[in-house]
């Protein structure tokens, strides 16, 4: 009689541990009470080496690995791990409620690192170096290590370009991309701005970038239908409203943001070259072009490294519910200026001569 009672109880046991490993759980409501719904989730972030910056949704919130990001809406979401003298690593998340979602990288090294020039016809198009935006063309990337790189240009209304670029080390190599331009194209594109800049923009809860300092975010080839849009920035109540998505047309949205109750300032800091490293107050935060939410008050010293150029420094106060912008344009070290040497062989000549006129003048005095 025992043996067949222990069978039902491990099939109830098997049950609740696969409701657990899951990671999902429904809390047993009690008389009059509502069930514990999830309505978001979480991002765990680990880095080898350990001390990364790790920036969500281009600066919505910000750690150092290890760590994990909390209270993520459910949706896709970009992560960035960056760490001085490795290689950034980005990647995508799908975020859904009640559950965490793990991201473990081994940062590879960067040991003499090479660059990029990037042109394009037409000029101002969205540059994107390893999925990483690196600001409008023309643009020259810089810190980026020896071998092949994925190289994307992209601009509303033109086909998007994109190459794998080798680049050598010490070297910055030219790339140009020529632009075609759609025609009778079946999809549609949206052209996103905020007030202030520098704002995630999600279309159905999927992140799709941020506002740039210096031009529309282009969100390219969306099928005709109606989209749910949503731009955020922390500090300012969240923008929302519906776009119809027609094909071959272009929608463009510019959402005025109302400050919260507590509007913290915003950081952004960008550089030419780009992807050079960034330290506040002496801390290792990412690479350019780079952006802070939620920066409290106070006076901060903004410092700009990439090997082979000048270092870049800047201090200031920043205040509740501005937006800072720290532009450093880097000039290359001067090259040393190389000494005259006489070559070896001269010097030999020279010193024979010079003995064998000795040997002369001791002969003719014998």
């Amino acid at each position: 009689m025992c043996r067949f009672m222990v069978i039902p109880v491990l099939f109830i046991l098997v049950l609740l541990m696969a409701g657990i490993s899951d990671g999902e759980m429904t809390m047993q409501a009690s008389a009059g009470e509502s069930p514990s719904v999830y309505t978001s989730g979480s991002i765990y972030i680990s880095s080898t080496p350990a001390g990364a910056s790790a920036t969500l949704d281009g600066g919505n919130a910000q750690l150092f690995t290890p760590g994990t990001f909390r209270g993520v809406e459910p949706g896709t979401h970009r992560v960035l791990i960056a760490l001085q003298g490795f290689q950034p690593y980005t990647t995508t998340v799908k975020v859904t409620a009640g559950t965490t979602q793990n991201v473990l990288v081994t940062l590879l090294p960067v040991t003499n690192p090479g660059g990029l020039s990037v042109t394009s016809t037409p000029r101002g198009a969205g540059l994107y170096v390893d999925d990483l935006y690196k600001g409008k063309t023309n643009q020259v990337v810089g810190n980026l290590a020896p071998g092949p790189h994925r190289v994307v240009v992209s601009e509303a209304g033109y086909e998007t370009w994109s190459d794998t670029v080798t680049v050598r080390s010490g070297e910055i190599s030219p790339v140009s991309a020529t632009l075609v331009a759609e025609i009778n194209p079946g999809n549609g594109d949206l052209q996103v701005s905020s007030n202030p800049l520098g704002a995630a923009v999600y279309i159905d809860g999927n992140y799709q970038g941020a506002t740039p300092p210096d031009d529309l975010l282009d969100i390219q080839d969306l099928p005709p239908g109606t989209y749910a849009l949503t731009v955020k920035k922390p500090g300012y109540l969240d923008y929302s409203t519906s776009v119809s998505i027609q094909a071959g047309q272009r929608e463009q949205i510019v959402a005025s943001l109302q400050p919260g109750a507590q509007a913290r300032a915003s950081v952004e800091i960008t550089s030419t070259p780009a992807g050079a490293d960034v330290f506040v107050n002496s801390i290792y935060m990412g690479i350019t072009p780079l952006t802070f939410h939620d920066v409290q008050e106070g006076t901060y010293t903004v410092e700009i490294r990439m090997a082979g150029y000048t270092p870049f420094s800047s201090s200031g106060q920043v205040i509740p519910g501005q937006t800072v912008h720290v532009i450093a344009a880097l000039s290359p070290v001067p090259a040393p200026t190389p000494t005259t040497r006489a070559p070896s062989g001269i010097f030999a000549v020279v010193i024979a001569l010079m003995v064998a006129g000795i040997a002369v003048i001791l002969t003719s005095r014998r």
